[in-house]
């Protein structure tokens, strides 16, 4: 990101390496998991939508 300012990031930085490994890694797998489960709601959302545009544009159905 852009917005944030350098200081902030630094101080961000130095809070995540001032953490143990082990804690690091935990919350890494668990950003992951959550990440992995946004992505995967989006991506069948999408398909959703796109079935019923597809449903709604074909030959004999109004678009409205």
């Amino acid at each position: 990101m852009t917005d944030t300012p350098q200081h902030i990031k630094d101080l961000q930085l130095k809070i995540w390496l001032s953490k143990p490994p082990m804690e690091r890694l935990k919350q890494m797998m668990e950003d992951n998991a959550a990440l992995m489960q946004f992505w995967s709601t989006a991506q069948i959302s999408n398909n959703n939508l796109q079935d019923n545009d597809a449903v709604q544009d074909s030959p004999g159905n109004e678009v409205i």
